[in-house]
């Protein structure tokens, strides 16, 4: 802390004292050459104390100021070596510029490339200063052919140059530290006394001379600068490659523009025509009014553009569907008469992206499937990105079928970093006439996007009317599980029932499942395929699950001690980095034993690698089962196999019944025995089907033979006494 109060202490003290001493003629010579020898020496100083990785810059800026520092001092004495050494500062100061350049030129092309395909204000800053600099040179050859004129007079315009570009420069960059502004402070200063001194005709003032106050401010500047701890990044390629906003360049521009009137206000400026000067103005001027309208157009345009993608945002929609859809069309065309159409297209599963591989990956896939998108709608169509993982298209009359655009472009997965990443998209899409409004065809595509989600996913769905009833009802439902989850009472409830499961041949009673219903108020008792996957959507899913764990493992307990009971666990649950607490304090709460627990993941989900892994082995050691349901029709099941501390197999009914292959089932039943995993079979509905699953080795079986899923209380008389 001590120390870096002391870099900006330090200097503030030498300027305070060296400046007066400059100021009073006796003391000048001595405080300019102290300034000079201290502003040589605080960058050796700032190396050994900050430790910046670039330190060639800055030993490059201590000789430069040795250079000048020593020609200041034999000026009077020693004329030509003073005029060797200055030269030799100025060789190093063309170095430090071109290292400079150098590493904003390969730091900064890919926002520079971005910014020139927007406007071409780049192009228009480079003409100013082609011009100045044109300028200069005529001004300076100008005087170094008028006889009579001391040759230094012809150096003067371009110091004048080099201050307005180090002014530019800073205007230019963003996030440039203290170090480096003052560093470009101290040059600006040193570039003003040389031009003054240069234009009064003389190469090489003595440390005597009255403009010796600007040169130790300068010096006072390069102290400072050396010395403060941002020294460390002022070379940085990051830093000097960070360029201001639009806005903020063209003020940048101010200096160059002020650069023909005080090149007419020096000495060589009277050795050009006047109307040399103000032609040269006004065209710096008129460069500089260009240049403010493309920045002013870039500016719009950008605020029609998604910043990730590069598509047209939601004003840019509105622009692209004016001129589909908007005054031109009206007198020309029938107001029934189809002009285009509108899809509303959304990813599945992007949530799934996010959070297992991060948002940064999710970013990478949003701009992979823009570049698909824009790919397959060609040209006259427009794509949107409306926000999150939503596209909005707008077709021209004969544009692409939007079914096989999305199958075109998500044919392939995409690849990012190395991984594969499946892409599949739902869309809903309506046709516009004349008469169409974007708001109405969003909502409209909405409603079709919306039924496309819940039938044909992954595939897209055409608007009709009467798909708005069932999208309103869907989202009335979407509230009721939303009210339900917060325990409001108007909702109706939950009801557990249960389901026996029995070992083949015997038909012993081994358990029962636990299967949630909910008593909705007015559409009566509702199954669990219709609410639990919005509870899952809406995040409410491990809620759920909590309390048909809590309320199945409490009833558990009246049953014989033999059975099991088994709870589905769904994907907010597996996700839940409190799953293996939550069951332990269940477990402890209603005194049922670890062992007469099994937890059934489904396959219907796919889960992240890690989901669930720790705390289902950690539960697993307790003694708590785990079943792997619905094998075979969901995502990874080997995998899952591997992953997780499966001691069931529950297969599929798809798999299970009279027409599946023996082959197939016996396969199945090798492969558990192989891993000790016991096989259960799902949807037994008679006597020969169960005989012929036992007869494979099936080891245990669920289905309407056995009991169809009851209340608690009814669970003696529907499976009979247990043996």
């Amino acid at each position: 802390m001590g120390s870096a109060r002391g870099t900006v202490v330090v200097p503030l003290l030498c300027a305070l004292v060296l400046l007066p001493l400059t100021a009073w003629p006796p003391t000048r010579t001595p405080a300019v050459l102290v300034a000079t020898a201290l502003a040589a020496l605080a960058p050796l100083v700032g190396v050994r104390l900050h430790r910046p990785p670039w330190h060639h810059p800055w030993l490059a800026v201590a000789a430069m100021l040795a250079c000048w520092g020593l020609a200041m001092g034999l000026a009077d004495t020693a004329p030509g070596p003073a005029l060797a050494l200055q030269a030799v500062g100025i060789a190093v100061a063309v170095g430090l510029f071109a290292v400079l350049f150098g590493r904003w030129w390969r730091r900064g092309p890919v926002e520079r490339r971005r910014l020139g395909r927007a406007t071409w204000g780049r192009r228009t800053d480079q003409l100013v200063v082609v011009v100045v600099v044109t300028l200069a040179v005529g001004q300076s050859a100008a005087a170094a052919l008028t006889p009579g004129v001391a040759w230094p007079v012809p150096v003067a315009p371009f110091d004048l140059v080099l201050v307005c570009l180090l002014l530019r420069f800073v205007a230019s960059r963003g996030g440039l530290g203290p170090g480096m502004v003052l560093l470009v402070a101290g040059g600006v200063g040193a570039a003003v006394y040389d031009c003054l001194a240069n234009d009064s005709g003389d190469r090489i003032p003595g440390p005597q001379h009255p403009t010796a106050v600007l040169w130790t401010a300068a010096m006072c500047a390069f102290l400072a600068g050396s010395l403060h701890p941002s020294m460390r990044a002022a070379f940085d390629p990051h830093v000097l490659g960070r360029l201001r906003s639009e806005s903020a360049r063209l003020v940048g521009l101010t200096p160059l523009v002020l650069v023909p009137v005080a090149l007419s206000l020096l000495g060589s400026g009277r050795m050009l025509p006047a109307t040399v000067h103000l032609s040269s103005a006004a065209v710096v001027s008129a460069l500089a009014i260009v240049r403010g309208a493309q920045t002013i157009r870039g500016s719009e345009e950008q605020a029609r553009r998604d910043p990730l993608t590069g598509l047209a945002n939601r004003r840019g929609l509105r622009v692209a569907f004016d001129d589909l859809v908007g005054p031109g069309t009206v007198g020309v065309t029938a107001p029934d008469a189809v002009v285009g159409r509108l899809a509303l297209l959304d990813l599945d599963d992007f949530k799934h992206v996010n959070d297992t591989y991060g948002h940064e990956a999710g970013d990478h896939l949003l701009v992979s499937v823009a570049l698909r998108l824009l790919a397959g709608v060609g040209g006259g169509a427009t794509v949107a990105r409306s926000g999150g993982d939503e596209f909005v298209l707008l077709l021209p009359p004969g544009g692409p079928d939007v079914d096989d655009l999305l199958r075109g472009a998500f044919a392939e997965p995409v690849e990012l970093d190395g991984r594969s990443f499946p892409v599949r998209c739902s869309a809903g899409w309506v046709e516009l006439t004349a008469d169409s409004s974007l708001p109405l065809a969003l909502a409209d595509a909405d409603v079709a996007l919306y039924a496309s989600k819940g039938t044909t996913r992954g595939g897209a769905t055409r608007f009709a009317a009467e798909q708005r009833e069932e999208v309103l009802g869907s989202l009335a439902l979407a509230d009721d599980v939303r009210r339900l989850a917060a325990g409001e009472d108007d909702v109706g409830e939950l009801v557990l029932l249960h389901q026996p499961l029995v070992a083949l041949p015997s038909r012993t009673v081994l358990g029962c499942e636990a299967l949630v219903r909910w008593q909705h108020p007015t559409r009566g008792l509702l199954a669990p395929d219709t609410f639990l996957p919005v509870a899952e959507e809406q995040g409410h899913g491990a809620l759920l699950d909590a309390w048909v764990l809590r309320t199945a493992c409490r009833s558990a307990t009246t049953w014989p001690e033999q059975w099991t009971v088994s709870v589905n666990l769904g994907r907010t649950s597996m996700v839940d980095p409190g799953l293996a607490d939550g069951v332990r304090a269940t477990l402890a709460g209603t005194g049922l034993p670890p062992h007469r627990l099994r937890l059934e993941i489904t396959e219907h989900d796919q889960l992240p690698p890690d989901a669930g892994v720790d705390a289902l082995h950690e539960l697993a050691a307790l003694g708590v089962g785990v079943s792997l349901d619905d094998f075979g029709t969901g995502y990874t099941s080997v995998a899952y196999l591997q992953r997780y501390p499966v001691t069931v197999l529950k297969l599929d009914r798809s798999i299970t019944g009279s027409d599946a292959a023996g082959a197939l089932l016996g396969g199945l039943v090798a492969l558990a025995a192989a891993l000790g995993v016991d096989v259960l079979a799902e949807g037994i509905e008679d006597d020969a089907q169960c005989a012929r699953l036992a007869a494979l080795g099936v080891d245990a079986g669920q289905g309407w033979l056995f009991g169809r899923p009851v209340p608690a209380e009814q669970l003696g008389t529907a499976v009979g006494n247990p043996t």
